[in-house]
């Protein structure tokens, strides 16, 4: 129900990574785009032993629901999606273990941390932290959050975090870090929903292009867009400028994308592209596509303030969906997202 890519290439002898991810849902989603200063308090909210902390970076996020953040990018030029994923599997809830609720967790480590590498130390010094899973009210159905994180920075890095439950029942996180690789793979860069990331990269093999003899798969299920999505990605010439590059990641994002539809039998919850995001790492900038106007809407990190009290700002992507370009001159006051 979601795609992501990461593109990285040197223009000009300037290194740049730039992200593009596809939204993928079946019903409106109330995103709302928000600015963050450092400074703030916050905490997780979970059942016993939660998490507290200060933010150490301002954050761009966009929301959804009024409850999670679903995607955004800090000022140090760390990003992170999240993406579906119905195998994943947090356990039941350790009161005496530090938890982190899913609705805060990609705030959390935009808050928290720099890089790629950073996140990745942190989770594996910290094995007893537990994802503790959210519900989301869809269409007046209550759906419990499932997803796998797809992770990025200015330098290029990516990883991919998952939870996935064992054999005996028990919790196995997952995290594919192309800091381990001792050679590029571009198959990092990509991340889709079902099924979990290892299977996705064995069925990448059967293509062409990546080992295998299969033509370029067709349909819109997750397994067929993770295919394209590197096929794609890998295929794009070299960008002459900054401009170029964002366009050709938006060209992929698009390629990828599910167009509207009726859902079907058995499918009640058949998705199409909602929205999509472009994160250039390097250059803090965050743009915003609707499906449902043909505009761009962007936020420049290095044009606005984060500092320490400078307040909480917010831009309703769902009400303003003829809004065009630069946006932050349309930012309102308001209180943090997460209040408690």
């Amino acid at each position: 129900m979601c795609t992501r890519v990461l593109w990285t290439g040197n223009i000009d002898g300037k290194f740049y990574p730039i992200c593009g991810r596809n939204m993928d849902w079946g019903a409106d989603m109330a995103e709302k785009l928000w600015v963050f200063p450092a400074g703030l308090q916050r905490q997780s909210a979970v059942e016993g032993d939660g998490i507290e902390w200060i933010s150490k970076y301002g954050s761009i996020v966009t929301s959804v629901y009024n409850q999670a953040v679903a995607d955004g990018m800090n000022t140090a030029g760390l990003a992170i999606h999240s993406n579906w994923l119905t195998e994943s599997y947090y356990g039941e809830r350790d009161p005496k273990k530090p938890g982190l609720d899913c609705d805060r967790a990609v705030q959390y480590f935009l808050d928290n941390f720099a890089t790629v590498s950073e996140v990745v130390e942190y989770l594996r010094n910290n094995e007893d932290l537990q994802i503790v899973p959210t519900k989301i009210k869809v269409e007046d159905i209550e759906r419990e959050i499932k997803n796998h994180l797809a992770i990025e920075d200015a330098q290029g890095e990516s990883a991919i975090v998952e939870y996935l439950k064992t054999e005996n029942g028990g919790v196995q996180r997952n995290i594919y870090y192309s800091g381990d690789l001792r050679d590029y793979s571009i198959e990092y860069n990509v991340l889709s929903n079902s099924p979990p990331f290892k299977d996705q990269l064995l069925n990448l093999k059967q293509y062409k292009g990546f080992g295998g003899d299969l033509h370029l798969p067709g349909t819109s299920d997750s397994a067929d867009r993770f295919v394209r999505a590197a096929f794609y990605l890998k295929s794009l010439p070299q960008p002459t400028n900054h401009q170029e590059a964002i366009a050709g990641v938006l060209s992929v994002m698009r390629s990828v994308a599910q167009p509207f539809r009726v859902p079907e039998s058995g499918e009640p919850y058949a998705s199409s592209t909602r929205w999509r995001t472009i994160v250039s790492c390097q250059e803090k900038l965050y743009l915003y596509e609707s499906s449902f106007y043909p505009t761009l809407v962007w936020l420049e990190a290095n044009k606005l303030n984060f500092a320490k009290g400078s307040g909480v700002r917010v831009f309703d992507l769902t009400n303003n969906r003829q809004a065009i370009g630069d946006v932050s001159g349309q930012l309102t006051d308001t209180e943090d997202l997460f209040k408690n």
